[in-house]
């Protein structure tokens, strides 16, 4: 039984990374164009380079995040194929059903967020709302290395590190993570 449970675990998350890759173009014979950025208009106030400041809709400190950092987040969640199982609704970004929206997963991740909320209260983090600062830091963390209780996640973020080897820590679990801060804010 326990050999047919792994069996089948095993198919989803090979169905669910085929897919992932498929959507996002990843295993597209030609590589994707690249993304462009509208040029701001004359009225346009510009976009802060240092980190804002935004009160979280819960208890806690004002969740700080740097906002160029989480466009890049969004960019880098929707090419690697995030989208293929999730929607963060707070910043627009519709995906599909199969994974949970992520708009709260920093500061909520009790929301069917798979294993984060565990992992938090592993590492002494009981209410993420509380210290906003610390859930980006472990967030990473699992971003980085998911627990093996996180099957679905350790799957995947193994796949993006073949994929993208050293420039998944450095550049995309960075900006992820911004992304998520600023997902939290609204």
């Amino acid at each position: 039984m326990k050999m047919l449970t792994g069996i089948i675990i095993t198919a989803v998350v090979i169905i669910a990374i085929v897919a992932a890759l498929t959507l996002s173009g990843l295993g597209a014979a030609s590589p994707a164009p690249p993304a462009t950025t509208p040029a701001p208009s004359p009225t346009a106030t510009p976009t802060p380079t240092t980190p804002t400041q935004t009160p979280p809709p819960q208890e806690g400190g004002a969740i700080q995040y740097d906002p160029n950092l989480a466009q890049k987040g969004i960019q880098y969640f929707k090419e690697v194929g995030c989208t293929a199982c999730h929607s963060i609704k707070s910043l627009g970004i519709s995906g599909g059903a199969f994974g949970p929206d992520l708009s709260k997963a920093l500061i909520s991740p009790a929301t069917n967020v798979q294993g984060l909320a565990r992992f938090y209260k592993e590492n002494g983090l009981d209410n993420p709302a509380a210290d906003p600062q610390k859930a980006a830091q472990l967030l990473a963390q699992y971003l980085i290395n998911p627990p093996s209780y996180s099957t679905t996640m350790v799957s995947q973020i193994n796949t993006h590190k073949s994929l993208f080897g050293d420039q998944w820590e450095k550049d995309y679990v960075p900006a992820l993570v911004e992304m998520l801060k600023m997902a939290a804010t609204r």
